[in-house]
């Protein structure tokens, strides 16, 4: 992992994930990052600012079923997701009867990774919404585990 000094939220993470994932920071210009997905189309929120200033830009790898699985919050890989676009987002927010932000990809299938207002983290993709846990780190910990919920609604 590169040196977390500037992003404190992810040292614990990064210790609970030792010896079971790889966590990898990249550098990140939080500005440069929202005017991209402006230009995308998405409503840059305060929340998906505050997203990408504590977790954008991180890379989680960990072995699953002996195949090596990878959750990014990326800017580039998450705005080039086949399962989210700016109005699907917004329909999705609908259908869960709350707004939500893309904020990654998640395994080789390039599932969304959505967090919503209160903080709760969901995988959307072609067989429905999957919750993870509650809390970017949490739902981190979880997947790398294997403990969340993984039934489709």
């Amino acid at each position: 992992m590169t040196d977390t000094r500037e992003h404190p939220a992810l040292r614990q993470l990064r210790d609970d994930l030792a010896g079971t994932a790889s966590l990898t920071l990249h550098a990140l210009d939080v500005e440069e990052a929202c005017a991209r997905y402006a230009e995308d189309g998405y409503e840059v929120t305060p929340g998906l600012r505050a997203f990408l200033e504590r977790y954008g830009e991180i890379t989680v790898t960990w072995r699953w079923r002996q195949r090596e699985q990878v959750l990014t919050t990326a800017v580039e890989p998450t705005l080039e997701s086949t399962h989210a676009t700016p109005r699907a987002v917004r329909v999705l927010g609908k259908r869960l009867g709350f707004p939500v932000l893309l904020v990654g990809t998640v395994f080789s299938t390039e599932e969304a990774v959505l967090v919503a207002e209160n903080g709760e983290v969901l995988f959307y993709g072609d067989a429905g919404f999957q919750r993870v846990g509650a809390g970017f780190e949490d739902a981190v910990r979880a997947l790398v585990a294997g403990d969340w919920d993984k039934t489709f609604f």
